[in-house]
């Protein structure tokens, strides 16, 4: 999925999407009552923003948001699930199997065939050999 196709998704799903400086994290999604708003860092490069917003998108389709003060909400439980679906949306399984046999076949490959980052790609590649 292209990142014009993210926000055209966020806007259909009246997530407003905001580009600020959050040079420490990169990105931030939050719900407050029945509105939800993505925040991504406005330096941040084509690839990051692209998994910035996908990952926080993520949040925002599974409502996957925690509660930072409750001591009961596991948040890697909705980091996890927030990054499958952006892998899963980014990077298809049955494509990144077509990249892999194309010849892509180091993880900086990949992530400049999906126009993703190096890190990105190899939680894709650690979700999909687990999977």
């Amino acid at each position: 999925m292209e990142i014009n196709r993210l926000y055209s998704l966020a806007n259909q799903s009246g997530v407003t999407v905001d580009r600020m400086p959050l040079p420490e994290n990169g990105s931030i999604s939050i719900k407050f009552k029945d509105k939800m708003f993505i925040g991504i860092d406005k330096n941040a490069s084509s690839s990051h923003e692209k998994v910035y917003l996908a990952h926080e998108l993520g949040h925002c389709q599974t409502s996957s948001f925690y509660n930072i003060y409750s001591p009961f909400d596991i948040r890697g439980k909705h980091e996890r699930r927030a990054t499958i679906w952006a892998i899963s949306k980014l990077i298809p399984k049955t494509v990144y199997q077509k990249a892999i046999r194309l010849g892509y076949d180091n993880i900086y490959s990949l992530a400049e065939y999906f126009g993703v980052t190096p890190d990105f790609m190899q939680k894709a590649v650690d979700y999909y050999r687990s999977a």
